[in-house]
């Protein structure tokens, strides 16, 4: 437990110089937040570099790689980093006992997921043993399960534990996890309160506890959500506000959640589309995300590691599955993961007044964009449709969730009260 601990704690005053030269008016909570994910990121960027450069990973070239952003506090200054737009209210409760909740489910045992034995948790055992990325068990036909596509933010995040543990153990590493859900939640309750009084601004936090709290601790759909929602929620405020320093919290998110998953590219694809129809000539400012994102598709291009779904004839797949759409598109619906919620936020959407509603075209537009995507992705997918059905519809839906959530319970509580002032 020490190591990960450990490990979380030094990626939050890693990651702090980083969200200060980023944002010099971050303080609070979200500060928090933003370090974590900040500090999550350069470990993944550091150990990545190593690798591209043939750098054997030792516990000491990793750590005084990874203390190199402290350098930032010589531009940035030092300074308390004061309360924030967090003001504390006894609806936070719940969302602390959820949290905590989640943080013993996380870690009443050894991570116990499928895919942590084959994927995630596999490829960091895998590169600790080597020292660095192996390439060679990558590449190998026989190692297909591993998706060896996949982006490293999170295997290369176990490795760092390991590193300072000086061996593997995942008896603990569900506690990232957490970290990941509390980090989002932080930057989600601040962000809020931006917006809306205290009361709202709490509720939303916890309305989103649980979808941030992911199902399935070890694996990247948590970190996934966290990097992903919260890009998408500071370039809302970057376009609606036009700051500067969203914009710049915003891309750099985008791109560290591009590489998490593949839903995280596809997700910078979406953003970037929505941009493009909300504000083009704003379009360049994501390039940030584009500079993060670009280094491992770049290398797992020169390594020919390739994408299952594009695998084959892609397109031919679509074509034969295209007759059967309505019969297609009626399973998914009827797998849908729960649907009420899904029902209650697209009545809120439907709640909302036209002009509100406009102004939330950012959001509903990466959100329509991402499902896309994912359906697309059924049809032009090689396996059993209802087993890919079955294995991944919730957790993808888990994905998009978060932003929508929030902009139309602010949207919803600004109504509430524009109305309320208006009748006294």
């Amino acid at each position: 437990m020490a190591a990960v601990i450990i490990a979380i704690l030094s990626m939050i005053v890693i990651g702090l110089p980083i969200a200060l030269a980023v944002d010099r008016s971050a303080r609070g909570l979200a500060l928090i937040g933003l370090a974590f994910l900040y500090g999550s990121g350069w470990i993944f960027i550091v150990l990545l570099a190593f690798a591209a450069l043939h750098i054997q990973w030792t516990v000491l070239l990793v750590t005084i790689a990874a203390l190199l952003p402290l350098a930032l506090l010589l531009k940035t200054g030092h300074r308390a980093p004061g309360a924030g737009h967090f003001k504390p209210h006894w609806l936070d409760i719940p969302t602390l006992v959820s949290l905590a909740g989640f943080t013993f489910f996380a870690t009443a045992a050894p991570l116990w997921e499928w895919d942590f034995w084959a994927i995630w948790g596999m490829k960091a055992r895998v590169f600790l043993e080597r020292g660095g990325i192996d390439w060679r068990f990558l590449e190998s036909h026989w190692n297909a399960y591993v998706h060896p596509d996949y982006p490293l933010l999170v295997p290369l995040n176990f490795d760092f534990v390991a590193l300072l543990n000086g061996a593997w153990s995942d008896r603990w590493l569900g506690l990232l996890s957490v970290a990941w859900a509390a980090a989002l939640i932080l930057i989600v309750r601040d962000l809020a309160a931006r917006e809306s009084t205290v009361v709202p601004s709490a509720l939303i936090a916890l309305a989103i506890t649980g979808l941030a709290a992911s199902r399935y601790p070890g694996l990247a759909e948590g970190p996934v959500i966290a990097y992903g929602a919260a890009a998408i929620l500071f370039l809302r405020r970057a376009l609606l506000f036009d700051e500067s320093a969203a914009w710049r919290h915003g891309a750099l998110l985008l791109g560290l959640a591009a590489n998490v998953k593949n839903e995280g590219l596809a997700l910078l694809v979406a953003a970037g589309a929505a941009v493009l129809i909300v504000r083009r000539q704003s379009i360049l400012r994501l390039w940030p995300a584009l500079a993060l994102a670009a280094p491992w598709q770049i290398m797992r291009a020169m390594h020919v590691l390739p994408t299952d779904i594009a695998g084959g004839s892609a397109m031919t797949r679509v074509l034969g599955r295209l007759p059967n759409a309505g019969y297609i598109l009626l399973y998914i619906a009827r797998h849908l993961y729960e649907p009420w919620f899904w029902i209650a936020v697209l009545a809120g959407v439907m709640i909302l007044p036209l002009p509100m509603r406009k102004r939330e075209v950012f959001v509903l537009l990466v959100t329509g964009i991402q499902l896309v995507f994912y359906l697309g992705s059924y049809f032009a997918t090689p396996h059993e449709l209802r087993w890919h059905v079955a294995t991944s519809w919730s957790r993808l839906t888990d994905q998009i969730a978060i932003p929508i959530t929030v902009v139309i319970f602010l949207a919803l509580a600004n109504f509430a009260s524009t109305n309320a002032h208006d009748s006294v």
